[in-house]
Order: structure tokens, then sequence, then C-alpha cells
């Protein structure tokens, strides 16, 4: 009678132990099926969210072909004297876009005109042209982003760009692509910048578009001129695609 108490005792104990056993199982089981459903959620959240980027640099790159539509237009039309044009500057689009005459100014940054993207010739206009003076265009730009649903991003980077205009960065820019340092610290200067000696060009061959500023107050930086151009591209508002 005993023995066969002990076995029942025994075996309830190894049945109570099976079952404990079975439910931590099925609790990692769960939580591992939890987890895998949450990666799955992630990755498909990523890839819906570089679809969404991509979908809307697709509508950028449109909406910034059909502003430069015009100007292009513009660069094909023949050359008489007396020929009106609209309120661009439209030599810029036959020659390379410079500060000074003897200096490459803004054109080393990047292809010859013909050859630039939509996204490089609203920058170059920004930089070198007269762009973010004329009321006109502006509004037309403004139209253009609005129709393809990106007014809401675009129009801070218009107003920003136009701050910087106000402030002659864009100006100061183009002089030190040029390498004329002087100019630039004249024209910081009148936009309320005020340095205390005119900008440092490295010497670094992997460096040669880098500059040190040095202000009134004893900071300094350092700034990549071809990366804080970048920022003057309409595509530097948006994003990357990435996966």
């Amino acid at each position: 009678m005993l023995e066969s108490l002990g076995a029942f005792a025994g075996g309830l104990a190894q049945g109570i132990r099976t079952g404990q056993d079975m439910k931590l199982r099925q609790r990692d089981a769960n939580r591992l099926k939890k987890a895998d459903e949450r990666e799955a959620e992630l990755h498909r959240a990523r890839i819906d969210k570089a679809d969404f980027n991509r979908e809307k640099r697709e509508r950028l790159r449109a909406a910034n072909d059909e502003i430069a539509i015009p100007w292009q237009q513009d660069k094909q039309k023949p050359s008489i004297p007396g020929y009106p044009t609209p309120g661009l500057s439209t030599g810029l689009m036959k020659t390379p876009a410079v500060a000074e005459a003897d200096t490459g100014g803004l054109s080393s940054l990047s292809k010859p005109a013909t050859q630039i993207s939509s996204d490089e010739m609203i920058a170059k206009r920004m930089l070198a042209g007269n762009l973010l003076d004329d009321a006109n265009e502006l509004t037309r730009m403004a139209n253009i982003y609005k129709k393809y649903g990106l007014l809401e991003e675009m129009a801070p980077w218009m107003n920003k760009a136009y701050a910087a205009k106000k402030r002659g960065i864009p100006d100061a820019l183009n002089s030190l692509l040029a390498g004329n340092a002087r100019k630039a610290r004249e024209i910081l200067e009148k936009g309320g910048l005020a340095l205390a000696d005119d900008p440092l060009q490295l010497d670094s061959d992997e460096q040669q578009n880098v500059w040190r500023f040095r202000f009134m107050d004893g900071g300094e930086t350092e700034i990549d001129l071809r990366e804080f151009a970048r920022r003057f591209f309409p595509s530097s508002i948006l994003p990357p695609v990435t996966q």
C-alpha cells in the first residue's frame, strides 16, 4: 500500500514537473513568436518608410524639373539683341556660374551647366544668380511645390535660403569658392557676422574646400564648402532613402 502511494506521489510530481516544463516551453515559444512579429512589423515599417521617402523624392524631382523648364527654354532661345527675357539671370545657364570673371567660383562645385540636374540648377541659381531676389520666381516655385504636395516641407527650406541670402551667405560662399577670402569676410560682416580675420583655407589636399572661420568672440569653426553648398539643394530637405 505504501509503495503504491509512493509510486503515485512520484508519478504525480513527475507529471507536475512535465506540465510546468511544457508551460515554460510554451511561454518561451510565445515570447519568440511575439518578438518575430515585432521584428516583422518593424521591417514592414522600414520598407513603408523607404517607399514613402522614395515616392516623395520622385515627386520632388518632378517638381524641380517643372520649375527648371522655363530656364531650359530660356537657354535655348536665340541670342538676339534686345530679345526679351524673364526676370532671371539667363546668362547663368549659358556660362558656368562664377563670382569673379577670372576665377572658378561656384562652377567648381558641379558639372557644366548643360549637364546638371534641375536640383543642382536651382541651387546654383540660388548661390550665384538672383533667384532668391526674384519674388515672382519664388512664388512660382512655391505653387509648383504645392501642386506636388511638397509645400509643407519646401516652404521652411525656401524661407531659410531667403534668410541666408539676406545675410550674404550665398555671396560669401561664392567668393570663397573663387578664392577671395577678404571679399567673403566683407560680405559676412555686412550681413551681421563679425569675423576676427579673413577666413583661412586649409592647405591639406583632402580638405581643399575646407575653410577655418575665427569669430570676434574667440570661437572658431571649420566648414566644408561643398557640404555647406548642398544645403541649398532642394533635395537636402528630404531624408535619404534607406532600408
